[in-house]
């Protein structure tokens, strides 16, 4: 942004600090209309002061947290994390919304940047719309063995992109909010969410329009909606209230409604492992009631739900063997998470509801994000973590020995997020040539 632009901000800002000190004088004892108009502005004023690092390109204040680990790059790169493998990352990456591409030791296969005003036609469609492509987050990110990468803006849209970044499927109209996965058919799932209106008709008790529901959208192979599915009906109808409820004292406004973050589809191959499911069965996250559960792939009966020990989950899976993993964020109100013992994976049997940690939750294994963080179970045993909000991906052996290590640099005092990172085997990629004209 050139220096008058800036001047300009700067000298707005204050103009209209010194009115409203002037105007509120008289209002604030009253607390009246001025006064809460006034307070409006000088929220609004706060919110442009504190985003001219985002305006002018000098900082990327919403992924920027203090570093509270060493090095930057590939810092940890061991021969037992498997040489010939690929890794999928996605973060605020060096000086932009990336995802990239990465060998073992750090080298860039391929990278796709990823600017929300320039793959939305009409961004506003967001939520909350970003002011720059510094205040858009993306959540998850899924590649298939051509190239094309499948991603989501945060409470804004989904989009698939080819190898060199062109859109396949252009930005979703439906509010999408994180972590797609892959159907058997090459089609989608993901969480999201629409804004229910007063009259609608499939309004389901507890809650009075207008509000924000969380709902399940499938996409086919075609990046077309076949499925838009609301919760709160599917509670309210398996005799959940109690749950449905909880934690949100009926306000869906309050923390994202449910902030349903995840969901994933139970493939053939590993369907005889859950004797209680069948393939093509749905597993969600909803992380504000700390709630995973199963339901039939119509979104119309729950067949199994538990509530904790996790604390704000994130990204469950399905894994061989008939158990269910996940990121607990378990956040407590202190930085790092040491009053509740810091994040952990836990895994849970749906047959016997047994949880067990498979790391995490130690002085030796600690760990922490209180928000977003996911993981990967690795053949052997072995994890791919990522600590999202401390900038830090890692994989670790059964026994917990760190293995691999990213850190997110930004600066000899900071990190940037990465929202993920998954490992692909070597063959998985059928591209001979990465490159782009």
């Amino acid at each position: 942004m050139e220096r008058s632009k800036l001047a300009f901000i700067v000298a707005a800002t204050a103009l209209v600090l010194g009115g409203t000190f002037t105007a509120g004088l008289y209002s604030a004892y009253k607390e009246n209309l001025a006064f809460r108009s006034i307070f409006g502005v000088w929220d609004d004023a706060k919110t442009l002061i504190r985003e001219i690092p985002n305006l002018t390109g000098s900082a990327p204040i919403r992924f920027l947290r203090p570093a509270m680990y060493p090095g930057q790059g590939v810092t940890i790169n061991l021969p037992e994390a498997g040489a010939d493998d690929l890794i999928l990352l996605s973060g605020f990456l060096k000086d932009d919304n990336k995802v990239q591409l990465i060998r073992r030791d750090g080298t860039i296969v391929n990278e796709w940047r990823l600017r929300a005003h320039e793959l939305f036609a009409d961004p506003t469609q967001c939520r909350k719309p970003p002011a720059t492509n510094w205040n858009a987050i993306t959540h998850g990110t899924i590649a298939n063995p051509q190239g094309d990468i499948v991603f989501s803006f945060e409470s804004c849209g989904m989009i698939r992109l080819d190898r060199c970044g062109k859109a396949v499927w252009p930005a979703s109209k439906e509010l999408t909010h994180h972590s797609p996965n892959w159907t058997e058919d090459g089609g989608v799932v993901i969480a999201g969410s629409y804004r229910v209106e007063p009259g609608d008709s499939e309004v389901i008790w507890p809650f009075q329009p207008p509000f924000w529901e969380d709902s399940l959208m499938q996409y086919d192979p075609n990046g077309k909606l076949i499925a838009n599915l609301p919760l709160t009906k599917l509670f309210a109808e398996n005799g959940m209230a109690a749950q449905l409820t909880a934690g949100n004292s009926g306000d869906t406004w309050i923390g994202g409604e449910f902030h349903f973050n995840d969901v994933q589809q139970l493939s053939t191959a590993l369907a005889p492992d859950f004797p209680m499911f069948v393939a093509g069965d749905l597993l969600m996250s909803v992380r504000n009631l700390n709630l995973l559960m199963v339901t039939d792939a119509a979104v119309k009966k729950i067949k199994w739900f538990k509530t904790g020990p996790w604390i704000r989950q994130h990204d469950p899976d399905f894994q061989p063997g008939g158990t269910i993993t996940m990121f607990d964020n378990h956040m407590d109100a202190t930085p790092d998470g040491s009053r509740n013992g810091g994040s952990r994976i836990w895994q849970v049997d749906p047959a016997t509801d047994v949880a067990t940690v498979l790391y995490g939750g130690t002085p030796a294994q600690h760990m922490y994000s209180p928000e977003r963080g996911t993981h990967q179970m690795l053949p052997g045993g072995g994890i791919m973590i990522t600590e999202a909000e401390q900038g830090r991906s890692f994989q670790v052996t059964p026994d917990g020995k760190i293995v691999w290590e990213y850190v997110n640099r930004w600066d000899d005092k900071q990190i940037t997020w990465i929202h993920d990172a998954e490992v692909y085997p070597a063959d998985y990629f059928k591209v001979s040539d990465w490159s782009c004209n």
